[in-house]
């Protein structure tokens, strides 16, 4: 019986030894092959994912052609009711109606017939 309070040793040998250079151009071959055919493997891949991921696209803009067309009708609507809301805010106070530049407003005074002016703006 072993004793339990000694420690267990491992030990690896290896008992191939160096090839030749021969063997050693043949594993080089090997090699390339390997790499190539995964190099090989990975265009395909590649080109595998690139159409799923086109099929998958089309497929979503497709699915989702009604709901773009919604959205795009709702945002029409909105402005026209904007300008709506604007021409009726126009027509029923004339004297709103001024010149709006790069979001500045500026209203015409109205004239001073004792002046004899134009109005400055």
């Amino acid at each position: 019986m072993q004793d339990p309070n000694k420690p267990v040793r491992l030990q690896f040998q290896a008992s191939v030894q160096g090839g030749g250079p021969v063997a050693k151009f043949i594993a080089g071959i090997a090699g390339l092959a390997v790499i190539g055919a995964l190099l090989f493997l990975s265009v395909f891949m590649f080109a595998g994912l690139l159409v799923i991921g086109v099929l998958a696209g089309g497929w979503f803009w497709w699915r989702t052609r009604k709901l773009r067309r919604r959205l795009r009708e709702s945002i029409d609507a909105a402005a026209r009711d904007a300008l709506q809301q604007a021409q009726a805010r126009t027509a029923t106070n004339p004297a709103s109606q001024g010149t709006v530049i790069e979001g500045d407003f500026i209203r015409a005074k109205p004239t001073d017939p004792a002046q004899g002016s134009e109005p400055r703006r």
